[in-house]
């Protein structure tokens, strides 16, 4: 195998975490492969074991001549077996294969609204299917989606999300913080968050709440920080915007809470859980079947701030069961969700195609 991986841009994100994670891998099984960001640069670039395996095409617009002959000129001379592409990444790599037509096309799919009413570039994937060889989707309902509505493509595996904690946690003392891990965009609801907060913290006032993630939606950020700025709440409620290092703040969370009304299958949530963080999460996309319906932390419906308030007050009472969960999830995690288990199943996938 030789893979080449194409990706928008190495913001921090879930699918940016899983192309590092998976350049990273590679390097370590000795698997040739490079890492290419389209648009952008950005933080995840420095956990990248292999810096001069990285190229970033600082592309302009979808038909940016001058990157995508960058590309094809890279591609040519690293002649991957197969091109690994992420999300809206894909469009290109159907570009891309038709000047190394050796080459396989393989769309890593993230984004658990696709299989529902937002489907963001998903409906356009119908008009490139036939030139797709395989589809890795991060949670069963993608998976269905795509067999349904994508006929063309004869090869979906559903293969889960590893995570990659390069600092050991240790939670000694856990102070009264809770942690959010989601990027701040619409899809992650933190706006359901921040009012069910606003409602325990009336009754839990040492407690506070740590937003981590991205911020580079202003709209979004505007108006999260106006219902913080409205309530008061600016000592309570803090947006930390992305932070590489995680573990300071995992060793710090007596929980964390997911509010998401979409997901895929959250790397966030492994991170949490080999950090050994009690959890606290929506059951959207992959979360329920990865907690497994309660069995390793707290799920709630998505949209429904009662039942959030409930597993928070029941959690910040009930401390000592949130932690036992938490280590039996950590060891789930380590067993289920290694790098090797993708590695065994992603080999599988690639040598299945003719």
């Amino acid at each position: 195998m030789r893979i080449l991986q194409l990706i928008d841009s190495m913001a921090v994100g879930g699918a940016e975490r899983m192309a590092v994670n998976i350049a990273n891998l590679f390097s370590n099984e000795n698997i040739p492969n490079i890492l290419v960001a389209s648009r952008s640069n950005g933080p995840m670039n420095d956990f990248l074991l292999e810096k001069d395996n990285f190229l970033c095409l600082h592309k302009q617009s979808f038909f940016d001549f001058r990157a995508f002959k960058k590309l094809v000129s890279t591609a040519r001379n690293f002649n991957p077996t197969h091109i690994h592409v992420h999300d809206s990444s894909v469009f290109w790599g159907v570009l891309l294969k038709h000047f190394i037509p050796s080459s396989k096309l393989v769309w890593h799919a993230h984004y658990g609204g696709f299989s529902g009413d937002d489907q963001r570039f998903g409906n356009k994937i119908k008009f490139i299917a036939g030139s797709i060889d395989a589809v890795i989707t991060v949670n069963e309902e993608l998976k269905d989606w795509i067999e349904k509505e994508l006929t063309k493509i004869r090869n979906v595996a559903y293969i889960q999300n590893f995570p990659d904690l390069p600092v050991p946690v240790s939670r000694q003392n856990p102070s009264d913080v809770i942690l959010c891990l989601a990027n701040l965009k619409p899809p992650k609801n933190h706006h359901l968050l921040v009012n069910t907060f606003l409602e325990f913290v009336a009754s839990h006032p040492s407690y506070l709440l740590k937003l981590v993630g991205s911020t580079d939606n202003p709209v979004y950020l505007s108006e999260i920080k106006e219902i913080i700025s409205k309530k008061g709440m600016m000592d309570k409620i803090h947006i930390e915007g992305i932070q590489l290092n995680l573990t300071s703040y995992m060793e710090e969370a007596q929980f964390a809470v997911l509010s998401s009304d979409v997901e895929g299958l959250p790397v966030s949530l492994l991170e949490l859980g080999l950090g050994k963080v009690p959890i606290i999460t929506t059951a959207v996309g992959q979360c329920e079947a990865l907690l497994e319906k309660g069995k390793f932390g707290y799920l709630v419906e998505r949209g429904k701030k009662d039942e959030l308030l409930g597993a928070m007050l029941h959690v910040s009472a009930n401390i000592s069961e949130a932690k036992d969960k938490a280590e039996l999830f950590a060891s789930h995690v380590s067993a289920k969700f290694g790098n090797m288990n993708f590695l065994e199943k992603y080999t599988n996938l690639l040598n299945g195609l003719s």
